[in-house]
């Protein structure tokens, strides 16, 4: 009996790590497809995007924490107040709230805008240069070829 646990335990350990491997170096994989020049070139404050915005709701509190759902257009869909969105001339998307956000998290993720389910794909996010409100959005389709697609993105400060 005792032999049986440890060679479940055994077997427990080894898919596990096998899990972490495979997960780590999809985000290896994923970081350096997305660290390419022409994302960097982009996220620059001289490409201007073409910008769509949330319908108008109140204002939020400084602290309270800001989203946006942006089609596969690079537009936005619904969003906190104040929120903007529009492609870079890359192909990259741009996303400004009404605040600054320097010193807060973004997290973001490829998701529909309602129960539609977009292709598996790579995002990015970093602090968009030369803005102190803006987020820079990179994606990549799963064949890591550059793409538009549908997202969903938190800023937490």
């Amino acid at each position: 009996m005792s032999r049986s646990i440890a060679t479940r335990s055994r077997l427990f350990v080894v898919a596990a790590a096998l899990a972490a491997t495979g997960a780590l170096g999809g985000t290896a994989l994923a970081a350096g497809a997305l660290t390419d020049g022409a994302a960097q070139a982009d996220n620059s404050a001289e490409s201007a995007p073409r910008t769509s915005s949330a319908p108008a709701v109140a204002a939020l509190p400084v602290d309270a924490p800001r989203f946006a759902v942006i089609d596969a257009n690079g537009q936005v869909v619904r969003g906190s107040a104040g929120v903007t969105s529009g492609l870079t001339a890359a192909q990259n998307v741009e996303v400004l709230f009404d605040r600054d956000i320097r010193g807060c998290a973004y997290t973001a993720s490829i998701g529909g805008k309602a129960n539609d389910v977009p292709p598996p794909g790579f995002i990015t996010v970093s602090q968009r240069a030369g803005k102190t409100n803006g987020v820079f959005v990179a994606m990549r389709n799963s064949d890591l070829t550059k793409a538009v697609l549908p997202f969903h993105l938190t800023v937490t400060c």
